[in-house]
Order: C-alpha cells, then structure tokens, then sequence
C-alpha cells in the first residue's frame, strides 16, 4: 500500500481549477471506485470526473440554470459528486440536503434555500415531484436513475449543453471562489439545522490545509455521507487532490462488502462505524479460530506498540486477506470516539487520527498527524485557523469560515464576537504540545444552582467506559422549582449482548455500581445522582450524534 507524503498539497481558488488541474496531473489515474449490488466495480479516471462535472455545468447554463441555487437530493453516489461539482463550476450554489429527514424538513430545507433545481436518486423522486409542486420557483426536477416520473433522466438534460454556445461559455467562465459554492445544513443536535454558506475558497483551502498534516493511503474508503461537509471535504476533496482512489460507500448495507472488495489504506468514519469496525475485525478472527491467538499476543506484548514494529507485524498477519488486509490509518470525526477502541486497533497497527471541526468551518478545525498523534486529543489547529478561547469556549479565525448562514444575517452576526471571532460553541482547551481537547458543548453544560458548570460530554465519556454500556446521554434533571435546581441525571441504553439473560434490576445494580465507584473520583458537583436504563436506543442525526432534546 503506498504512503502519500503529507506535504504534497494545492490550494486551489474554485472547483473549475481544481477539476481542470486534477486532470491533468493525474491523468490516467483512477479518482473515484463505486460498487453495484453485485460487487461489480465502476472506476472513473480524473480526467472522466473533469468531464462529467462541465458536462453539468453546461447543461446548467443551457438551461438558464448556471449561478443558480440546485439542490441535490440523494444517497451517495458518482453522480451526487458530478453534479455538486457541475454546479461549482457552474457559479452555482449546490443546496446539499440530508436525506435522513423526514419529507416536511426536506421540503422545507428546499424552499428555505431557494432551490430552482433539484437533482434527486429514484428513492427521492416522488419526494422531488412534491417539492416542485409545492414551489412554483423550481423549474427542473432531474433524476439520477431512470425511472424519472414527471422529471428528465440527467442524460436528457446533459444534452441540452452540447452545443457551441455552451461550449464556449464554460471555457471563457470563471467561478469567483469568494462565493458560495454550497449550502449546507448543520445536523442539528438539539435546535433547528441551520444553512451554511460555503465558499468555493472555504472547503478546498480547508481540504488543502488538512493534507500539510496528514500522510494518507493511496486507496481511500469514504464511509460518509457526501451532503455533509466531513464526508465531502475530508472523505472525497483531502485524497482527490492528492491524486489517491476513493471508493464512496453507496449503501449502508453494503459497507463491508464495498470494503472488502476494495482493501482501503485508509477510512473516513464517525465513531460508530469505528466501533463496529472493531467488533467486527474480533469477529472475523473468532470465526478462523485465530482470536485467542491474537489475544495472547497483545497481552505478552503488554503495552501499545508503534505500527511497523515486530509485534505489530505478527499480529497483522493474523489480518491478512481481510477487508483490514491493507487497512492501518483511520481518520475519525463528528464525535467522540473511545480511547478503549483506539487503543485495541493500535494493536493491530491501525493508527485512529481523531480530528474537529463544525459546519460553518468547511469542517475541519484540528487533526492529529500521523507523526504525533494523541488518543486523547483532536490533534493540532490547521494552518489556516487561528484559535482562541472565551470562559473556555472555542472561537475561531481563518479562511474556512462560513460566509453566513442563508437567509438569517441576525444568526449570522450573533454567532460573531464583536473583534470577528467565530463562535464554535464547543468548550474545550489547548495543552502544552498545543494539541486541542474538546470537553463538551457550550449548550450541553449542566449548570448548578451553586454556579458551578458540568460538561455533560466529559461525564458521558467515562460512562461509556463500562463495558455495559452501549449509549448515554447526561442531562440536568428538574429536582426543584427553579431553573438552575438539578441533579445529574444519566440516561442508559444497555448492550443487549453483554447484558442477555440479566434483569433490568441486575442491569441497573451493576451501573450503580459502576457510578458510585466513578462518584468517589469526581468533585462533588459533579455526581451523577441519578440513573435510569432506556429500552431502545437513541435516535441519533444523519452525522451519527445523539438527539438530545428526545
């Protein structure tokens, strides 16, 4: 597997240059790899990726579309990616909408961004009709696929952009990158998700300045949704600019197939696929009977090992012709991922670089190298940002921020200080190394009746620590008639196969326990008082955080 060095990096002013200069550098190469039902393969070289992408874009512009808002509603795939991009080079503003939502957020999210396009995935169609129905201002319904209902196939409206015209416009054309490229909606964990603008500039300096940091793998699985900013800037943009091959994971229910067929270097995930990528991995090696062996390996091998080392080595071997064949950097972000987890897959030599970012920063704010990386951190500030702190909340500068959200200049300006620092929200600090810690959400904080301030996330992270404990969520129970006069409170969902055949009383003995042992290393003001055991899991956003105002 071939290692990319970390100062391989372009910055790029517009998505026209850096289609046009990918393809050209890395002519012949293979950009993007997706897979069918059957596990065929579909490979699209840079030069096909450029080609498809102004073949959009002119198409727009024939269609008196170019410079306009678009929306593109759809699971992940090779024509998603075409389409954002043809948008981009376009002038135009790719609406990019989650589609786990339910069909009136969607709606709504459209018309809010004042689509006059939508490009929608079959499963979207009727969904995409109503849409149009329900807003005269939409002028084109196009449909990825081919069943298209009251809408055109995207190779009919493709060919609306064949002409001289067309042609000699996306020639003379050139994107301003100071303006937005796309609308993207935040996740929306316990408010109303809120449309980013995004600036052409924004997301490919951030995809930039995240590769001074990190070496990568030449082969990259993109586990992401492409609507989010994580899953396209640091999924798709970071390796195409490298020149690397990246699968897009197109359906859910397929990830391991798609993973086993393309043997990645490197994965871009959120912690829970992290997580099940771990118990996975234990379960494979249990069905070749090969678990006990590995387990005696690390416990003679005692401490965490540096991948490339020998006891590394012996252990990968053990891995071979799994879909962890090739697999030894995973990049994580969107939450927090245990140290328990990172740790067991260091011992296979697969190193877990935990990053931050949000949103409105194109996202990535910080990243841990491949150099120097810490379990217990989000890594280092990116070269564009600079960072500060505020009562210990983290507030921003740099190139990647957000022009503002959409339609909302009073959001807009209160999520400024009055120097032009941005507002995370996150509550965190900066160590020694100047590596970032992230502690909690602004919003999230308990506050006490005594004043005094808990970080629901950092209580959060110890519970899950138990093995017992599958999800949590902390909050501030009401044990008074003021506001500010709670308790803390955890909410459980317990691990249905670590807790088969036990009673909800022996499960909820056993978390006590657990607590009260976890109380006697706590300050007083941060006990947790309280504990109840939840039937069914969490509802979590499409970014794989948990709801907390359920």
């Amino acid at each position: 597997m071939k290692q990319i060095s970390s100062k391989e990096s372009h910055y790029y002013e517009s998505f026209k240059d850096f289609l046009q200069d990918t393809a050209v550098r890395f002519e012949g190469r293979t950009a993007i790899t997706t897979y069918d039902r059957k596990g065929t393969p579909k490979e699209i070289s840079y030069e096909q990726m450029k080609d498809d992408a102004f073949a959009v874009a002119r198409a727009l512009y024939a269609n008196g579309l170019s410079g306009k808002h678009v929306a593109i509603l759809g699971e992940n795939s090779y024509e998603w990616l075409a389409v954002y991009f043809g948008i981009a080079v376009s002038g135009g503003t790719a609406v990019c909408i989650d589609t786990e939502h339910t069909d009136e957020i969607i709606i709504r999210m459209i018309t809010q961004a004042d689509a006059q396009a939508i490009f929608v995935s079959e499963s979207m169609m009727e969904l995409g009709m109503r849409a149009c129905k329900e807003d005269s201002r939409i002028q084109k319904l196009i449909v990825l696929g081919k069943n298209t209902g009251d809408g055109e196939t995207l190779e009919q409206f493709l060919n609306a952009g064949k002409t001289a015209e067309a042609e000699s416009w996306i020639t003379d054309f050139h994107p301003d990158g100071r303006k937005d490229a796309s609308i993207v909606y935040t996740s929306g964990t316990t408010s109303t998700a809120k449309p980013v603008r995004l600036s052409h500039r924004a997301i490919l300096f951030n995809a930039a300045d995240s590769l001074t940091l990190l070496d990568s793998r030449d082969r990259v699985f993109n586990s992401l949704p492409l609507y989010h900013t994580y899953g396209l800037t640091c999924g798709m943009l970071c390796p195409l600019i490298r020149g690397l091959n990246v699968c897009i994971s197109c359906d859910p229910k397929r990830m391991i197939q798609e993973m086993t067929l393309f043997k990645p270097g490197m994965l871009v995930a959120v912690p829970l696929i992290i997580e099940i990528a771990e118990r996975l991995l234990w379960g494979i090696l249990e069905k070749n009977g090969q678990k006990a062996k590995v387990q005696r390996m690390i416990k003679l091998e005692g401490a965490v090992h540096k991948p490339g080392s020998l006891a590394v080595s012996k252990v990968r071997e053990c891995i071979r012709g799994t879909l962890f064949e090739n697999l030894d950097i995973i990049l994580s972000g969107g939450a927090y991922l245990s140290n328990a987890v990172a740790v067991d897959l260091l011992h296979f030599g697969i190193v877990v670089l935990q990053g931050y970012g949000i949103t409105e920063c194109s996202p990535s704010i910080s990243c841990n190298r491949n150099e120097d990386f810490s379990l217990d951190s989000v890594g280092v500030p990116l070269p564009g940002w600079q960072i500060k702190f505020d009562d210990g909340e983290i507030l921003v500068k740099g190139y990647s921020l957000m022009n503002g959200y959409y339609g909302a200049e009073e959001l807009t300006k209160a999520s400024f200080d009055e120097d032009g620092w941005f507002r995370t929200g996150d509550m965190g600090y900066l160590d020694k190394k100047g590596h970032v810690h992230i502690t909690g959400r602004k919003k999230n904080l308990i506050v006490m009746k005594n004043g005094k301030k808990v970080a629901a996330e950092e209580l959060e992270q110890e519970l899950k620590k138990m093995p017992l404990v599958k999800e949590v969520l902390v909050y501030g129970a009401p044990c008074g008639n003021s506001a500010d006069d709670v308790k803390i409170a955890a909410a459980v969902y317990p691990d249905p196969e670590r807790t088969e055949g036990m009673s909800s009383y022996e499960i909820l003995e056993k978390l006590q326990a657990y607590v009260d042992e976890m109380n006697k290393e706590l300050p007083l003001y941060k006990h947790i008082q309280m504990v109840n055991i939840q039937e069914k899991g969490f509802e979590y956003t499409a970014a794989h955080k948990i709801k907390r105002n359920q």
